[in-house]
Formats: structure tokens, C-alpha cells, sequence
């Protein structure tokens, strides 16, 4: 406490109660504290609309006011001033309902002497600063957060329309070109085209981003062919890419009809897909599909032989832009938004992504989906009628 005298508001109707509290205060000498006495809590308003006060010292059971209702009035009545609730029960269930409805502490009577209060008034003091000063701080950090979605989903948006018109002229040239494939126009038109994409696909990642953090992910459900969306998925994904790279699809010949957003499960596993490829220099990615009819799942793996995340980085690979290798002289591109979204997606549509990995063996990143659909007991789902798929496509 500083030199300068702390005016309390007590808020007491028994004065025995009162003039304990007083006697109390008299006998420090530690503090400057100036004690003004009310009996209502009426007659406590329009002293806290007329004069200052660091601390109220409140009883919960006046002629006016009952009980943790008394703490909200009060608080409603003086938001910035520390309260510390006196009652003569000795009972937890009150101190923490006291406390979550604001107040800073509390005090028994019978337990009350000139050193205990004393060092309630200037705790209670402390941590009324403390909570003001972070409720301040959480205050300009979600202001600071709104600015950055904001700038990023305006820039987003302003960036998505001369990109566009860039990506139709790329697409005239090379079409103009496409006689000459040798040439290097027809190279630099290609270039141009492609850049322009992984370009546009940031945009559009940073714009989901933003709408996740917002908490504007609308998830539209509709029936969906498994088999089909994943036959189409593969087809997507049957351009080589990339050298000494296969590309393999794991799946039943049998797949269920499932009740899910098809453009966010195919974002995840796209996500999944890309990210596998983008750190794989050799090897295989596998992407595996199971039905599991008895927990209404269906559960989808994507495995590769790439360079692995190390233990480190594992916990909170699924951070907003957050890398596996975050430093200046990384060998691959990428903002870090791709598992991010691929988690979040996942979580929208009632399951979970997890990762299991090894540095210099691979990855392995598993997502669950929960199927709405019930499951058909007539349905040829027994283990004895499967047949996996083998497809494998070279990436290059």
C-alpha cells in the first residue's frame, strides 16, 4: 500500500459487526484506511455514485439485498472496485460463488482480526489491478486479432481479382503456344499458370483461415457415395507430380453411402495428400480408406516415406501457421494453414486428425469422420466380402 489513506465502503447492518470492523482498522498502524459505514445497500449506491472507494467490505444478508444477488448489484453499481464478501458462515459453497460472481475475497467474522483484514484490503487491491490490467490486455489482443482477420480476408479478397484475370491470360497463352511446347514462351506461359495457381490456393486458404477464426465454418451436410468420392478423389490426384514418388490408393471394393460436408472431407484429405507429397523426395504415399459400421466411423490414412516431423514439433503441428521447419533456410514451401484447416475442417464435421511420425521413416496422419448415417445390417460390410484396391500411380 502506498502512504495515501484507502477509503473503504462498508456495507454492514448488525453494528456489533460494524464496530468490530472498526476496532479492527483502529488497530493497525501499518495502513492509512478510512472506514465509511452504511447499513443498505441503497444508502451504498449513493455513496458509490458521490465519492471514491478502493475496497467494499460487503455483508450478503442486509435489510435490502440477499445473498450472491448482492454481490452482482454491487458490482453492477462499482465494476472496478475490489469487493470482499463478509458473512458469518463458514461455508465454501458461498466463498466460491462469491468469488465467480466477482468478488476478490471472503471473509468469515468470527475469524476476522486487524492483521487478517488488513492484508484482505490490500490483496484484494492487487489482484482487482491485476485482473483489470489482463482483462485490458485480453481486450487489445482480440482487438489486434479482429484487425489482422480483417486485413487478411480484405487483402485476400482484393489479391483473388487481378490474379484471376492473370491466370486467364496465362491460359490464353498457352494455348496460343500449345504448337510449340518446346518454346520458351510456351515454358514461361506454363510457369506463369501454375505459380498463379499455388498462388490462388494460398489466397483461399488464408480466407478459410479467417473464417475458422471468426467461427463462420458452415458445414453442408448431404449424402455421399464413398466409393465414388473416392474414386474421383484419386483421379484428381493421378497427374505425376513429382520424381520417384508413387502415389497408392488402399480401399475396400465395398464403401458406404455417408452423411457428411464432401467439400470439407475432400479438403482434408487434399490437404493431407499434398502435404504427404510435399515432403516425400522418394518413396510411396499411400492413402488408405476403412468403414467401421460398428462405431458408425470411417477412417482415412495418409502414409508416406518422407522426411518425418521430429518430437518436438509434433504437439503443435496442427497450429496456424505453423511449419515442420519453420527456419529461413527450409527446402519446402508452404504458409502453414494446410493441417491447420485439415483439423479444423475435421472437428466441423464430428471427428479428429491425428499424426504419428518418425524423422528420416514418415508420417502417418489419420482422420475420423463420424458417419450420420445408420448403418444398413444388410449392407455387404463382413470382412470375408472385402477386396482392397491397388491402385498406383507414379508421381512425378
Amino acid at each position: 500500500m502506498s502512504d495515501a489513506t484507502t477509503r473503504v465502503l462498508l456495507i454492514e447492518d448488525n453494528p456489533d459487526d460494524a464496530c468490530f470492523l472498526l476496532e479492527a482498522l483502529s488497530e493497525t498502524r501499518e495502513e492509512q484506511i478510512e472506514l465509511v459505514h452504511v447499513v443498505q445497500l441503497d444508502d451504498a449506491a449513493k455513496r458509490l455514485r458521490e465519492e471514491t472507494f478502493q475496497v467494499i467490505l460487503l455483508d450478503l444478508s442486509l435489510p435490502d439485498s440477499q445473498g450472491i444477488e448482492t454481490v452482482l448489484r454491487v458490482q453492477d453499481q462499482a465494476p472496478s472496485v475490489p469487493i470482499i464478501v463478509l458473512t458469518g458462515l463458514d461455508d465454501d459453497n458461498i466463498a466460491l460463488q462469491a468469488v465467480r460472481a466477482g468478488a476478490q475475497d471472503y471473509l468469515v467474522k468470527g475469524d476476522i482480526d486487524a492483521r487478517i483484514l488488513v492484508r484482505s484490503i490490500r490483496y484484494a487491491s492487487e489482484r482487482k489491478q491485476a485482473y483489470e490490467e489482463m482483462a485490458h490486455l485480453a481486450a487489445d489482443l482480440t482487438r489486434a486479432n479482429k484487425v489482422k482477420d480483417d486485413f487478411l480476408s480484405v487483402m485476400s479478397h482484393e489479391l483473388r481479382t487481378p490474379l484471376i484475370a492473370i491466370m486467364g491470360y496465362a491460359r490464353l497463352l498457352e494455348a496460343d503456344f500449345s504448337g510449340e511446347a518446346t518454346s520458351e514462351h510456351a515454358k514461361a506461359a506454363c510457369v506463369i499458370r501454375q505459380k498463379s495457381d499455388e498462388l490462388l490456393e494460398m489466397i483461399r486458404s488464408i480466407l478459410q483461415a479467417v473464417e475458422i477464426e471468426a467461427g463462420e465454418i458452415m458445414v453442408a451436410s448431404d449424402m455421399v457415395d464413398l466409393g465414388d468420392f473416392i474414386k474421383q478423389l484419386a483421379r484428381s490426384n493421378s497427374i505425376p507430380v513429382k520424381n520417384n514418388v508413387r502415389v497408392e490408393w488402399d480401399y475396400p471394393s465395398q464403401l458406404p453411402n455417408i452423411v457428411t460436408d464432401a467439400r470439407k472431407l475432400r479438403r482434408i484429405l487434399q490437404n493431407l495428400i499434398e502435404n504427404a507429397i510435399k515432403f516425400t523426395d522418394h518413396g510411396h504415399v499411400t492413402i488408405a480408406v476403412r468403414d467401421i459400421p460398428e462405431r458408425g466411423l470411417v477412417e482415412f490414412k495418409v502414409r508416406d516415406s518422407g522426411v518425418g516431423i521430429s518430437s518436438e514439433v509434433l504437439p503443435v503441428i496442427f497450429d496456424k501457421f505453423r511449419q515442420a521447419d519453420s527456419s529461413d533456410k527450409r527446402h519446402h514451401d508452404g504458409m502453414g494453414l494446410g493441417l491447420y484447416i485439415a483439423k479444423k475442417f475435421a472437428e466441423s464435421l464430428d471427428g479428429k486428425i491425428t499424426v504419428e511420425s518418425h524423422l528420416g521413416i514418415g508420417s502417418e496422419f489419420t482422420v475420423t469422420i463420424f458417419n450420420r448415417l445408420p448403418a444398413n445390417d444388410n449392407a455387404p460390410h463382413p470382412e470375408d466380402q472385402r477386396q482392397t484396391n491397388s491402385n498406383t500411380t507414379n508421381a512425378q
